[in-house]
């Protein structure tokens, strides 16, 4: 990554507040997403050790509204959880670091117990095929038979004898 403070870094973290927010960081708009883009702007640019005098040069506003967002960033981040999954979003496809340590404790407990039912049901699909392997290889020795002394093309008409044998005609 180029230093934080060159031009293309702020333009690409913009750009990925843009995609995830919807809204263009740069605008002078009050609405929520703006707002939220921009504080999810400043607060990954503070912690790549910029200030708020510079930040808000870059945005066009005060420091005081800087200030203001960072404030906002910590209210929003423990409270709005589409809020937190944005900025963790951004953090990851800004900065590349693990998230986890942004999610909340419910959210923690929520994702282990997702991840421990998706575990079971894995380990049962596996057991399901470890069944089928055992009960499918007592039928091996046909198969291989089938698969020597087939020549390709003829996979059809051996099927056919194969079912007629079984038939019984």
């Amino acid at each position: 990554m180029i230093a934080p403070h060159h031009p293309d870094e702020i333009r690409r973290l913009a750009d990925i507040c843009f995609m995830l927010f919807n809204a263009d960081v740069f605008v002078s708009c009050r609405e929520r997403a703006f707002v939220d883009g921009r504080i999810v702007f400043s607060a990954l640019l503070k912690e790549q050790g910029m200030g708020p005098s510079r930040i808000g040069r870059i945005l066009g506003r005060d420091h005081a509204t800087v200030l203001h967002y960072f404030r906002k960033f910590e209210a929003l981040l423990e409270t709005d959880p589409m809020f937190r999954k944005r900025y963790v979003t951004a953090r990851e496809q800004y900065i590349g670091e693990d998230p986890v340590f942004y999610y909340s404790a419910p959210e923690l407990r929520r994702k282990f117990m997702e991840m421990r039912q998706e575990l079971e049901e894995t380990r049962d699909r596996l057991e399901e095929a470890r069944q089928q392997l055992k009960y499918d290889r007592r039928l091996q020795p046909i198969l291989d038979i089938v698969r020597i002394r087939t020549k390709r093309g003829e996979e059809e008409e051996v099927a056919n004898r194969i079912n007629r044998v079984y038939n019984g005609l």
